[in-house]
C-alpha cells in the first residue's frame, strides 16, 4: 500500500502517547514494505528522519509556541492565513504522493477547513479516532455538554465551559452527521461516544490499542503479597498531569488513606508531563491545604523501556482519569503486574475487571479511591490475584496485534 499518515504532532515532538503510537504504526508499515509518507506540523521545532518514512513537517498548528496548553492568541486574519496554508500543503502532498489510503490521526489544533479538505481528498480515507477531536471540530455543543455533565467535577471549570457552550448554540449541527470516510476506534467506549454524538461513518471498527511488551522472566516480577518496602506504601500515578487525568482525586483521597494505615508511611509519586502549569499550581495548592508536604513527589516522564522497572518499584498504580478513551500506560502497568486502581470511565472498564485484574472506583470520588487502595493494602491475597490476572489480560493488548488488524483493514478494498 501507499499510505499517507497525517497527524498534528509526530516524534520527536510529542506531548502524549498517541503521537508515539502513530510513529510506531508508521514504522511497522514501513517494515512491512508499504510506502509510508507522513504529513505533520512544525510545532516543537525538532526534526528527525526515520528509515522508510518520508516525513514532511510543514503544517502549522493553531497553538501557542511556548505552551501548547495556553490559548492561541492570534488575529482572525492570521488564523485564516494559517488555515489556508495548511489546506494548500495538504493538497500539494496528496498530489505528490497519490496515496491509496489517507490515514488520519489526531487533528487537535487544526481548523475544520483542513478536515473539509481531507474529506474531499479523492482517495480512501480512514480516521483513527483515539480521542474527541473530531467531535470538538464538528459538534462542539455536544462535547461541551458532555464534559459539563459527565466528565468535569470542577465547579469553576464547569461554569466557564457552560459560558462557552452558550456562545456555540448558534453553530449546532444536525442530529445525525454522515461522514464519507471510515473510522477505527480504540475502544467500544469511543465508538459509542461518537454514535451518541450523532456521527455516522461509511464503516466503523473497534481495534483496541496495543503496546510493545518486552519479555521478562517470572523472577523479575515482584511478589505482590508483600510491599516493596516494609512499613511503607508506594503509590504511583504515571501520565500527563492535566485535569482530565484526575490527579487531584489522588490528593483528595490521600488523607483518608493515611488515616487508614496509621502504622504505614504513605508516599505518592506523580510522574509525567507537567507543562499544564495552571493545573500543577492547583495541585501544589491542594498539597499545602491538605498538609501533604513531603508525601507527594513530582517527577518528569521516563522512557517506555524504563516503565517495567518503575512499576516493580511501586506498590499500587493509580489511574483516576475523569475521561479515558483507552490508555497505553494502563496496559503497561497491568502487564508489569502492579496492582491497579482505576476510575470506572471509558476504556478503563474494558481492561480492568474488579477483583480479577484490578479495582475500579467511581470517577472523581476520593472516598472510593481511598477504599480501593486500603482494600489492596490490607489484603495480600487480593493484590496477588489482581496482579496475576492483569498480567494475563494485558497480553491480549499488544502492538503487534493492533498493527496486524489495522493493516488488514486498510488493505481491504
Amino acid at each position: 500500500m501507499n499510505v499517507l499518515f497525517i497527524s498534528n504532532l509526530y516524534p520527536p515532538n510529542v506531548v502524549g502517547g498517541y503521537e508515539r503510537l502513530c510513529f510506531d504504526m508508521a514504522s511497522a508499515f514501513a517494515e512491512r514494505n508499504h510506502r509510508v509518507s507522513v504529513l505533520t506540523s512544525n510545532y516543537g521545532g525538532r526534526v528527525e528522519d526515520y528509515s522508510g518514512q518520508d516525513v514532511e513537517r510543514s503544517l502549522r498548528l493553531l497553538a501557542d509556541e511556548r505552551d501548547i496548553y495556553r490559548s492561541f492568541a492570534a488575529s482572525g486574519i492570521e488564523k485564516k492565513r494559517i488555515n489556508a496554508h495548511n489546506t494548500t500543503v495538504l493538497e500539494c502532498k496528496l498530489a505528490e504522493v497519490r496515496p491509496d489510503v489517507l490515514f488520519v490521526w489526531n487533528l487537535f489544533f487544526f481548523d475544520r477547513s483542513l478536515l473539509q479538505a481531507i474529506q474531499t481528498a479523492g482517495c480512501r480515507t480512514v480516521f483513527l479516532l483515539t480521542d474527541n477531536w473530531f467531535i470538538l471540530l464538528l459538534k462542539p455543543e455536544f462535547w461541551y455538554r458532555y464534559i459539563t455533565k459527565e466528565v468535569l467535577s470542577s465547579h469553576s471549570r464547569t461554569t466557564a465551559i457552560r459560558a462557552v457552550f452558550a456562545k456555540l448554540r448558534s453553530r449546532i449541527h444536525p442530529r445525525n452527521l454522515s461522514i464519507n470516510c471510515q473510522a477505527i476506534f480504540p475502544s467500544r467506549f469511543m465508538h459509542e461516544l461518537y454514535v451518541q454524538a450523532g456521527f455516522r461513518f461509511q464503516g466503523a471498527l473497534v481495534i483496541p490499542h496495543g503496546v510493545r511488551l518486552a519479555q521478562h522472566q517470572d523472577g523479575e516480577y515482584r511478589d505482590r503479597m508483600f510491599p516493596v518496602e516494609k512499613g511503607r506504601l508506594r503509590l504511583l500515578f504515571a501520565g500527563r498531569v492535566v485535569e482530565m487525568k484526575g490527579g487531584h482525586t489522588i490528593l483528595e483521597a490521600l488523607p483518608a488513606i493515611i488515616r487508614g494505615l496509621p502504622k504505614t508511611e504513605v508516599r505518592v509519586t506523580v510522574l509525567g508531563d507537567s507543562r499544564d502549569r495552571q493545573y500543577i499550581e492547583k495541585l501544589e495548592g491542594m498539597i499545602q491545604r491538605l498538609d501533604l508536604g513531603g508525601k507527594v513527589e513530582f517527577l518528569p516522564p521516563i522512557p517506555e523501556s524504563d516503565l517495567f522497572c518503575l512499576f516493580q518499584n511501586n506498590d499500587i498504580f493509580l489511574f483516576p482519569s475523569l475521561y479515558e478513551p483507552f490508555s497505553l500506560t494502563l496496559i503497561h502497568a497491568m502487564a508489569s503486574g502492579i496492582p491497579t486502581v482505576a476510575s470506572d470511565v471509558g476504556g478503563n472498564k474494558e481492561i480492568v475487571f474488579p477483583g480479577r485484574t484490578g479495582l475500579l472506583f467511581p470517577k472523581g470520588d476520593p472516598r472510593g479511591l481511598a477504599r480501593a487502595v486500603l482494600n489492596l493494602a490490607g489484603d495480600p491475597n487480593l493484590s496477588r490475584t489482581v496482579s496475576a490476572g492483569a498480567r494475563k489480560v494485558a497480553q491480549e493488548f499488544t502492538f503487534q496485534t493492533m498493527a496486524q488488524k489495522i493493516e488488514a483493514y486498510l488493505s481491504a478494498m
